[in-house]
């Protein structure tokens, strides 16, 4: 058997307590360079064949206050006014994954105070209530909106898209969309959480649309096997008079279908 240490077996078996052998040298000052490099490039590429998380913002400081009419069926709204004087939807959850239809029951219909942290994403917003009796009270305020603005048909909708629980999508999780959320989002889903359709306006830009049943009620269970799939529904739409941001969506079971691979790749 030859000798390790021997000169000619040295220079084409590298031994780690001898000198590297020259050729093995020479291709290492080659290769780790070049594996390295062509390392960051494929994660480069993949990172940008990734779609955008969004730009969701979740404000986890100190809780806000905001005042305005509650609406609690079937998904907790609070209709606040802003400072231009417009009124704005705001979708109100509780912490986790869970809705707050069971505490906004007892104040329907009557002006609130709501206390909590503050997502929002392309003007929408939803408020994660603070627990206890502080996140959400009756108080008297003249300033806040009296009643829900009237909610008017606005006629059918055909449309692509993808139903997603709006607080992880609005700035809980990123990303809060598509498969890999999937999971996620439908455990959200069921345990409260409003689901939104999310789709393109006519102008390209993102449209929610709050998912009703078509009596007005929650969600069809029938419709979660659909949660974060890439979908095609056809719906009746209705919206706040002067709300804008957010309008309802009244879908049937049998509204929404799955979209083939092939279609939904062509989408992204």
């Amino acid at each position: 058997m030859d000798d390790p240490r021997s000169p000619s077996t040295q220079s084409e078996i590298y031994v780690n307590y001898l000198p590297t052998p020259p050729r093995i040298a020479r291709f290492m000052r080659v290769a780790v360079p070049a594996g390295l490099w062509i390392t960051c490039i494929v994660a480069f590429l993949w990172a940008q064949a990734q779609r955008s998380p969004g730009d969701a913002v979740w404000s986890s400081g100190a809780p806000i206050q905001i005042s305005g009419f509650l609406d609690a069926s079937p998904y907790p709204l609070l209709f606040a006014r802003q400072d231009s004087g417009s009124i704005q939807a705001i979708l109100l959850v509780e912490q986790g994954k869970i809705g707050t239809q069971r505490r906004a029951v007892d104040l329907h219909g009557r002006v609130v105070r709501a206390s909590g942290w503050l997502l929002q994403r392309d003007g929408r917003r939803i408020l994660e209530l603070e627990p206890g009796p502080a996140g959400l009270a009756a108080v008297d305020d003249a300033a806040a909106p009296a009643s829900a603005p009237p909610l008017v048909d606005a006629g059918t909708m055909r449309a692509l898209g993808e139903i997603v629980d709006s607080k992880c999508f609005l700035g809980a999780m990123k990303p809060g969309s598509g498969k890999t959320h999937k999971e996620c989002a439908t455990l959200c889903v069921r345990g409260g959480i409003p689901p939104v359709l999310v789709t393109a306006s006519a102008n390209g830009a993102p449209e929610y649309l709050l998912i009703q049943s078509p009596t007005g009620g929650p969600i069809a269970p029938e419709l979660h096997a659909l949660i974060a799939d890439p979908i095609e529904v056809r719906g009746r739409v209705l919206q706040w008079q002067g709300v804008a941001g957010l309008r309802v969506l009244r879908l049937a079971p049998g509204d929404a279908e799955r979209l083939p691979i092939a279609h939904a790749e062509a989408r992204e």
